[in-house]
This record gives C-alpha cells, structure tokens and sequence, in this order.
C-alpha cells in the first residue's frame, strides 16, 4: 500500500489523499486510505473543492478548454496549446489522470461505506449524485469512460474496470440521479461538511434534476424522444428555481502560490490562479477577440465587468496591486474616434505580441488625459513602450482565489428550459425562458464576483437590440439561447464546451492566422485517452477506440451530431 497524506476538514479544508503511479488502474483502484475509517463528509467535500481547486486538474482549461470555446486567447499557454491545436499526452490527460485516482475514487470508497446505514441517507445520496456529476465530466471529455466499475478496486477487486459506452452512461446518469434524489431523509444525519451546498438537502435534489436537464439537452440531436421524456421527468420531480439554488462551490481566499505545495491545496479557486497566472505582469489573461466582438459589439453591459484595460507596469507580482485601470477612458476614446484604433483583439490562434498594439496619442481625449495623470505620478511612463493596456484583458473581480466553482445554475437552467420550449418538449414561454436566463446571468457577476450591478434600464436595453431580441425562427432562437450560455459558461469552462460542441453555437470557426496548426485545422472536439491506457488497460481501450470511426481528437462523441 502507497503511503497516503490525510488531511481532515471542514468547509475550508479537504482530505488529501492522492498517490502517484504509473500503474494507472493499480493506483485508482486500490485502497484509497490507511485509516480504517474515513468521515464521508470529508471525501464529498475533497470531491467538490477539486472541482475548480485542484491546479493540476484545471489547467486543461487555461490549455484548451478556453481556446476551443475562443473565450481567452494570447496567454502563452493558452494559444501554444488549445489556440494552435497542439496535442500533448500529458496536458490531455489531466482530468483523467487527477479526477479518477482524487474524486471518483473518493466517492466510490465513500458511498460504499455509507450504503447500508439509514442514518447516513443523506450523505449517501449526495455522494451518488456528485459522483455522476464527475462521470459526467469524464465522458464529455473522453467519451467511453470507465466508470459504473471505476474505483472498486479495493472493494470488489477488479482493477480493470471496463470502459462504458458513452450511450449507456447517460442512459445509467439518468437512472441514478433520480434513484439516488429519492434518498434524501429530512430523519437522517445532516451533512456535516459541504462547501457547496452546507447541507440543504432540497438543494441537492433540486441540483440532480437540473443535472438531468442538463443531460437530457445533451441528446437533443442524437436521441430526441429519449430527450424530452427525461427532461420533462426531471422538471416534474423539481429543478433549481432562483439562484439560491445555484450550485457553487465556495473557496477561502489564499495567497498565490505556484510552489509545489499549492498543488495540493484546493481552499483556493485554482482557476482563478491561473487566471491571475506566475506572472501577471507580463502573460496576463488576455480576451479572446470572439467573446470581446461578441460582448462589444452589442453593447452588453457585460462587457465592462467582464474585460477590463490595465496598464501592468506598477503592478505587484505576489498581490496583483498597482494595476492602473484604463478602461472607462480607452472606451469613450475609441467610442468618440471610430475612425483610429484604440483597442487591440486577439484573434484565435494569435499569441499577444500577434498584433501588437499602438498607442495614438488624441490630444483632449479621455484616455490621453489619463495618460498624462499616469506620467504626472510616474515620471518616466512612456505609454509607447509596452502598450499591451490596449488589449482587454480578464477584469480583477475574477482573479480571487476565493471566487466560487460554478458547477450549474439557474440562469442555465432558464437557459435549457427556454431551448426545451423551442423545441416543442415544454409549454413554457421560450421568450421569457431566454430572457430570464440573461438577467439571472447578469446578476451573477455582482452577487457571486463583486462586480458593480448591472441596471434594470442597461438590461432592458441590451435585450430591445435587434441581434439581441428573440428572433422569430427556431434556428436563430437555438442560436441566441446558446450563444447567451456560451457568455454565462465562461465562469464554467468545460460545460461551455460541451454545449458548444452539442448545440454548434456560436458557430465558431478555426484559428487562421500566421501560427500553423499544429495537429489538424478544426477545433478539436474531444480530449484523447492517456497513452499509458494503451498498456495498462490494452483491451478495454482497444474495445473503447474501436467504437469510433478515425478515432483522433477530432472525432465527434456519441452526442455530438451536429
């Protein structure tokens, strides 16, 4: 048995007990502690805070999940990997290679322990639905995955578990997040430690049935009727309703660090490191050109609490402070000057020194009035030298490490529910469905990141423009619902490119710039499996490839039929 780090918690801290080995299905199916008894409540809350504060598991999406959905772009490490379609086994690997030996194995040794005790009903059952969740993650990066037999190892000695069909694991997704909603107990034992929900069990529910809506959207294209009939049950059996119901996973505010022992501390949003980055300064989060048009272009009060211009010269590596914000008069000038650049994009596949910027100097501008309140405090500031301030780049307000992992919301449920109607599967008012989500998901950036609110007045204006108001026909209607949670998944990286590969919306096309592509043209559509599974799981990954035609990055997933 490998040794085992075991850290016990409450809502801030979490169990640690991830071991390192090259025998991959060894190592996830092995005893996953050497305490004889391990608190559940501690390996759900282990489960939960991985999600976005695990830096091993989430750099997928600062390497590839935010440039296949053209929503960050110009960091190094964004562009050289997803924005260039670089492959690499290892980067590839990492929600396979962390959440299968950290979350699924947790949770699998848990709901065991828990599975014939009343009393522990309740955490029994979030643990099953929580589980789905990760499986869910797993499949709509890999497709087949190992999962009905992941983790039972140690419990049933199987240390090859098979690889699931994709088909069966959402038909099996559906069946368990209904079984295992069934279990809450208001009589049982509370949850005693729950970073997400703090043990609202209605809440719980009301989270596996919007998972089921969620899924069920899913299949839209590839098995309609099946789609309807669960996304009905689901909504029969209670779906989130506000956003109380969100499902959030609250994180502490700890201070940055890229030493090694940050990777395995997950109280801080590990994405939100990474969005701040080790060096702020000079490889900043940069706006992919896609989102900014999309956000600038219409006018979405978004835009300014979502992008933000700084000028990073004076500011603190450790802290991020003496950032100097240029936003409001780089804004008015170009607006006043339509006819002269002011503001920079990075396009897809474009590196930030891509299309470097220039700084024009309008005399009775806002912005050259700013600059020269700049110089007056600093001397020596030439706004020419590093003019990268002309760039949007990700606003402060997402750069805390005690911002929330977002998991689901009601403004995608709004959002699911507005397309169901569309569709023709509910008899709510799809106008109403897709109008609600927008403002629910305005209102998330000030009550979940402390952005400033944004106005009844900004709100109903955006919705009165005409690429905004809700078109006439289906296809534009599906286009609009889905490019709206295109915008309010950027807060959840891989579902937004899950639903952008179901839905094709926005429509987004292949970088095409100087960079070559590396591995092929077209935006990579899946995650392929970890190399070591051609050995170490030889048949079931042969069995797994052979379900798909040309079997490559770019082959679709079973859903994916577009």
């Amino acid at each position: 048995m490998k040794k085992i780090t075991l850290v016990l918690c409450t809502l801030s801290l979490c169990t640690f007990f991830v071991a390192c080995s090259d025998k991959v299905y060894e190592e996830i199916n092995t005893d996953p502690t050497k305490a004889a008894h391990i608190n559940p409540a501690s390996q759900l809350t282990y489960a939960e805070l991985q999600m976005f504060g695990d830096m091993n598991y989430v750099d997928v999406h600062r390497l590839y999940t935010y440039a296949f959905t053209q929503q960050l772009m110009g960091c190094w490490n964004t562009t050289n990997y997803g924005g260039q379609h670089r492959m690499d086994d290892n980067e590839m690997s990492r929600p396979w290679a962390n959440l299968y030996p950290g979350a699924i194995r947790n949770l699998t040794d848990a709901i065991e322990q828990t599975k014939s005790d009343p009393a522990q009903a309740n955490i029994h059952a979030a643990l099953r639905v929580f589980r789905v969740y990760v499986g869910g993650l797993l499949t709509d990066y890999y497709g087949d995955v190992p999962f009905t037999q992941a983790g039972l190892g140690y419990i049933a000695g199987n240390t090859q578990p098979k690889y699931d069909k994709q088909d069966d694991l959402y038909a099996y997704f559906f069946a368990e997040l209904k079984a295992a909603a069934a279990l809450f107990d208001i009589n049982a034992n509370a949850i005693s430690s729950d970073p997400m929900f703090n043990g609202n069990i209605d809440a719980w529910k009301r989270f596996a049935n919007s998972l089921r809506l969620r899924y069920a959207m899913r299949l839209s294209e590839v098995a309609p009727e099946m789609a309807k009939t669960e996304f009905n049950a689901a909504l029969t059996d209670g779906v989130m309703n506000s956003a109380a119901d969100n499902a959030c996973v609250k994180h502490l505010n700890v201070s940055y660090s890229f030493g090694q022992e940050s990777f395995k501390d997950f109280r801080g949003n590990a994405m939100a490191k990474y969005f701040y980055g080790n060096d702020p300064a000079n490889n900043p989060s940069y706006v992919c050109q896609t989102l900014w048009k999309q956000l600038y272009d219409n006018n979405d009060p978004r835009t300014s609490r979502l992008c933000r211009f700084y000028i990073d010269d004076f500011m603190s590596i450790s802290t991020g402070d003496g950032r100097i914000d240029m936003t409001d008069a780089v804004l008015a000038t170009q607006k006043a000057n339509p006819g002269t650049q002011i503001i920079y994009e990075i396009a897809p596949g474009e590196f930030s020194w891509d299309n470097w910027p220039s700084y024009t100097d309008l005399p009775g501008s806002p912005l050259a009035e700013q600059v020269a309140q700049v110089q007056a405090a600093h001397p020596d500031y030439k706004p020419t030298s590093n003019p990268r301030w002309l760039v949007p780049k990700l606003a402060n307000n997402f750069l805390r490490s005690d911002n929330p992992g977002v998991l689901m919301t009601y403004a995608e449920v709004c959002f699911l529910k507005a397309e169901a109607a569309v569709l023709g599967w509910i008899s709510d008012d799809a106008k109403s469905c897709y109008e609600t989500g927008i403002r629910e998901a305005m209102n998330m950036l000030s009550d979940a990141y402390g952005c400033s609110g944004i106005t009844d007045a900004e709100y109903a204006a955006y919705i009165a423009q005409p690429a905004i108001a809700f078109a006439a026909s289906a296809d534009e209607q599906k286009c609009q619902i889905n490019t709206q949670a295109w915008i309010l998944h950027f807060h959840n990286p891989a579902e937004c490119w899950a639903n952008v590969r179901r839905s094709d919306y926005p429509q987004l096309k292949a970088p095409s710039t100087k960079n070559p592509l590396i591995d092929g043209t077209e935006i990579p559509v899946r995650l392929c499996y970890p190399l070591k599974e051609e050995t170490y799981s030889k048949d079931a990954y042969q069995e797994a490839i052979g379900h798909v035609p040309a079997y490559s990055w770019h082959a679709r997933l079973w859903w994916d039929v577009k």
